[in-house]
């Protein structure tokens, strides 16, 4: 009924305000009519790839050709983040960029109470201990759930003016903690891990890394943590309802004396674009990554807490209908997590294996040293710098 009502106002369907205004209504009228919200967003983003393919035809057959409503392009990654200061890459006589630590961790504890607490507390004590009350932002609540794998979600709008949503997802889990830093930031960055909960992701790799983490030390300071991995990954995804996309984004994984490990991304400034992998000649449209931190925090022997923050940016795809597909992704990654870390505690299981490629638990503690580490003995050749989703 109010389909034909609505429809009987005068719209110009052929421009997609039908289908928008619909959803708007009945975002006010019936909010919980979910099957209606999810048939129209795939019809909207069906659209939108159908404009697209218009659009690149129309380019390709007359460069001067450009969409309307897209004359002004957006910058990737955030001058504010980054400084004028070089290390060494691993190969190719590459040099990466450094972010400027103080800024860019500062931001994230804004928006990360679990970032605050592993560089400031010594014990810290997790989501039991965050005072929502006490945050910089005003963040909108979406879901409050204690005792669920997914315990609360939260976002801001539009933040930073960028159109898109920051989105915040806490969670409980339980898994080893050797090397949890690490392992934990394999799930999003390791093709075959990856490829078990994100059914878009086509390619997840290191194009660098650091040679000498020492390099790194020395513009961070002691505040941040202990690095324990530095580079530049690349990500493309796979045809969906839009066209491919493709990310490269400065990562890195801070461990803390408590136990707490965080791991960041930011996505790197246009005139980085030398770096993009060679065998990936032709260029995609690119998603950006515009804040991201994963953190996890200690809660007991053998249990952590995990605060996932994320403003991704997929050009051409609307805030509104973004921000619950982020949110949902991120969501299937913590129930493949939720398996994969009990996995650590069973005989052959999949953690389990992983782990027993580490050092055990004395070698893992002379790694704390101030002697140089050695990468080749805490991860294997195929290990890949995070790349958010």
């Amino acid at each position: 009924k109010n389909t034909k009502r609505i429809s009987q106002q005068p719209i110009n369907w052929n421009s997609g305000g039908g289908l928008s205004y619909i959803y708007a209504k009945y975002q006010l009228k019936n909010y919980s009519n979910m099957k209606l919200r999810v048939i129209i967003s795939a019809a909207l983003l069906a659209r939108a790839a159908a404009v697209q393919k218009v659009c690149a035809r129309q380019s390709r057959y007359n460069p001067s050709f450009f969409p309307r409503r897209h004359h002004v392009i957006a910058a990737f990654g955030n001058p504010k983040y980054y400084s004028n200061n070089f290390i060494r890459a691993d190969k190719d006589g590459a040099e990466l960029k450094v972010p400027k630590f103080d800024v860019f961790f500062d931001e994230l504890q804004k928006v990360s109470p679990l970032v605050k607490q592993a560089i400031h507390e010594e014990n810290p004590g997790g989501i039991a201990a965050i005072d929502d009350a006490a945050d910089v932002y005003k963040w909108k609540n979406m879901e409050r759930h204690p005792n669920r794998l997914i315990s609360q979600v939260d976002k801001i709008d539009n933040f930073q003016n960028h159109g898109v949503p920051l989105i915040r997802v806490r969670s409980s889990l339980r898994g080893p903690s050797k090397q949890r830093g690490i392992y934990f930031s394999e799930l999003i960055s390791t093709t075959d891990l990856r490829h078990k909960w994100d059914a878009t992701n086509n390619i997840v790799e290191t194009i660098y890394n650091a040679a000498d983490l020492d390099d790194i030390k020395r513009f961070q300071g002691d505040k941040y943590g202990e690095p324990v991995m530095f580079g530049v990954g690349y990500v493309k995804t796979k045809q969906s309802v839009v066209s491919p996309r493709e990310q490269m984004t400065l990562c890195g994984v801070q461990n803390f004396p408590s136990g707490a490990s965080t791991v960041w991304g930011v996505e790197l400034e246009e005139d980085q674009n030398h770096l993009f992998p060679k065998d990936q000649t032709k260029r995609m449209p690119r998603s950006t990554s515009h804040l991201f931190a994963m953190t996890m925090i200690p809660t007991g022997e053998d249990t952590f807490d995990v605060e996932y923050v994320l403003q991704l940016d997929v050009g051409g795809l609307p805030g509104w209908l973004l921000g619950p597909v982020v949110t949902e992704t991120v969501k299937k990654m913590f129930r493949f997590a939720e398996k994969y870390c009990e996995s650590g505690f069973e005989e052959g299981g999949e953690l389990a294996k992983r782990l027993a490629a580490f050092p055990d638990d004395e070698e893992e503690s002379s790694l704390r040293t101030d002697e140089p580490i050695d990468e080749a003995c805490v991860l294997d050749e195929n290990r890949a710098l995070l790349m958010p989703p």
